[in-house]
């Protein structure tokens, strides 16, 4: 896999006889349907639709694997460590 100028690594596809090199994360989103997650930090609302969950079922979660930092009136969850927490459990 290439990379661009900006570091990220490319898909290089074929259109009309020329060479097209496209980001993984837009072409894995475009053509699979696939949300790659660059974010390190999320809030409640945008990590229970990451994962497909219900608001209650991801707070349940997140506060399992003890990935929730508190700031002020603010909370943030660690996507990596809730990452981390969920392959523990796999079957």
């Amino acid at each position: 896999m290439a990379k661009n100028v900006y570091g990220e690594d490319v898909v290089e596809c074929f259109y009309n006889g020329t060479v097209v090199k496209v980001p993984v994360k837009i072409f894995a989103s475009a053509l699979l349907g696939i949300q790659i997650h660059d974010k390190k930090y999320v809030r409640y609302k945008d990590g229970s639709q990451m994962y497909g969950m219900c608001p209650s079922e991801f707070f349940e979660l997140v506060h399992d694997a003890d990935a929730v930092y508190k700031h002020h009136n603010k909370a943030l969850v660690n996507i990596e460590i809730l990452d981390n927490f969920m392959e523990y459990f796999r079957e």
